[in-house]
């Protein structure tokens, strides 16, 4: 008897780049004792069950039953499951497809063969805007999936089929990884990570519904399913947007510590890379390391606060460090010049910064802000309530200025094992203009370098009076003013109406 396509009925139940039918598919591979032969694929509509036909056929022997295997891509042996990365083109998204049945056939009868794919199917469903997210701003928006295997790559991006579907090879989502990365018109880019690994089987769909947020992914579902019944679904979390980066501004936009440590890669890689906070940042746990070039962009904390971090932020700055607030953090000095925001301001500006609590410990020039303020620098518009010690020239705001020190406040208690300690200044060479301070500090300023300096620092026992005269000294354009909420607290800047 014959082994004929006539004999063998193939019912397909799944077959992904057809939408489970066999449309695109014109030939198979049948291996019947070792030996392959191709058979020419015959299927109409509905095209979900097909026959096969050949003109060198496989016959019948005997009775017994024949064990077949039968695959597609066709081949003299069954192929090695490797999907293109790039499956955003129809042809490699079918391509990436592959299928293959084993099964036992009767003598005489109808011959069923039901094939199933070999690879895992991934869906992204049209994504969701969450909160502060515009649809006008998803519109654009791509989709990848990361770091996974295409069989011959341990390690790829792969681009999804009409930026929702892509067919992958058995494997294994390592947790807290990234795997969907969704990337908006504008540049802005997030990642999902699951939770738990997650093991990828072949003729499974893996659905995942996607909310995206300002500051992060929300993952609506997570479903598995074979790609026509049901299973139980499996839960991720999405990974917070750590930062976003404009290159047209050389610009980080940073919403978390992680974000906060790229940023300071890149500054230290390029002086001029600015960073804009989009939160607060908490940096317990974290391992910082002052940045050590001259910085020459722009650091503006927008009004947050960064706390918990252990060392100053930088070495020296010729740029602008501003609206910022650093809260219980530490810096320990063991050479001149240390500071939590800066150890030395060259050329530029620290405004509207802000020290609560924490400490500055130093040898010479150990200040509150900043160790030492060269001539063409200012602070202006600052406070500190840390505990600053050392041996020589140590300050609340500044151990030394020859710069400018305009409308700070200081709180802290400060102390020198030798000389030259003062609640704002430690030593004073330059101006300093409606600065004032409290506390058990003797003096405002340690000592006055030059009889053509200017100091004004005063002690006050009433920080309103105090808080309308820092404002006196500010530009009118400031954008920031000072806001005392009695005669006993002292002030915090707050932006203008």
């Amino acid at each position: 008897m014959t082994f004929t396509a006539a004999g063998i009925a193939l019912s397909v139940e799944t077959k992904a780049t057809t939408d489970n039918n066999w449309q695109g598919v014109d030939q198979v591979s049948v291996e019947v004792g070792g030996e392959v032969k191709a058979y020419d694929v015959q299927s109409t509509a509905p095209y979900t069950t097909a026959t096969l036909t050949s003109d060198n056929p496989f016959y019948w022997q005997n009775t017994a039953p024949i064990e077949v295997t039968a695959w597609w891509p066709t081949g003299d042996v069954m192929p090695q499951v490797v999907v293109k990365a790039n499956q955003s083109e129809g042809n490699n998204y079918q391509a990436s497809d592959y299928i293959s049945a084993t099964g036992t056939v009767q003598f005489g009868g109808s011959h069923d063969l039901q094939f199933t794919h070999r690879t895992a199917k991934v869906v992204v469903n049209p994504l969701l805007a969450g909160n502060d997210m515009t649809d006008d701003e998803l519109a654009g928006a791509t989709i990848a999936l990361t770091g996974v295997s295409t069989g011959d790559t341990e390690s790829a991006t792969v681009t999804p089929y009409q930026n929702t579907t892509a067919l992958l090879p058995e494997q294994q989502i390592a947790a807290n990884e990234p795997f969907i990365r969704v990337t908006l018109a504008g540049g802005t880019t997030y990642s999902y990570k699951p939770d738990e690994a997650i093991t990828l089987k072949a003729g499974y769909q893996y659905t995942y519904t996607i909310t995206v947020n300002k500051t992060g992914l929300g993952m609506e579902n997570v479903a598995i399913s074979s790609w026509d019944n049901t299973t139980p679904a499996i839960s991720g979390e999405a990974e917070p947007l750590t930062h976003t980066y404009d290159q047209a501004t050389n610009t980080y936009t940073v919403y978390t510590a992680k974000g906060l440590l790229a940023w300071a890669a890149a500054a230290e890689s390029d002086e001029e890379t600015n960073c804009i906070l989009a939160a607060d940042i908490d940096m317990d746990g974290q391992s910082w390391t002052t940045i050590s070039t001259s910085y020459r962009g722009t650091f503006d904390g927008a009004g947050h606060t960064i706390s918990h971090i252990s060392g100053g932020l930088f070495e020296s700055v010729f740029g602008t460090v501003k609206n910022l607030t650093i809260q219980d953090a530490s810096v320990s000095g063991s050479s001149d010049y240390t500071g939590m925001i800066a150890g030395k301001v060259y050329s530029g500006n620290i405004e509207n910064c802000h020290v609560v609590g924490g400490k500055v410990t130093g040898n010479n020039f150990a200040g509150g802000i900043v160790g030492m303020i060269y001539s063409q620098a200012t602070v202006r518009a600052c406070s500190s309530s840390a505990t600053v010690s050392g041996e020589y020239n140590v300050g609340g705001i500044a151990a030394q200025s020859n710069g400018t020190i305009l409308s700070c406040h200081a709180t802290g208690t400060v102390t020198s094992t030798h000389s030259d300690v003062g609640a704002i200044a430690g030593l004073n060479g330059g101006a300093i203009i409606a600065c004032y301070w409290s506390g058990a500090s003797a003096n405002g300023i340690g000592r006055n370098s030059s009889s053509s300096t200017s100091s004004e620092a005063e002690k006050t026992d009433n920080w309103q009076t105090a808080a309308e005269a820092m404002n006196n000294a500010l530009p009118d354009d400031f954008g920031w003013e000072w806001q005392a909420s009695d005669a006993d607290t002292p002030p915090v800047m707050v932006k203008k109406e």
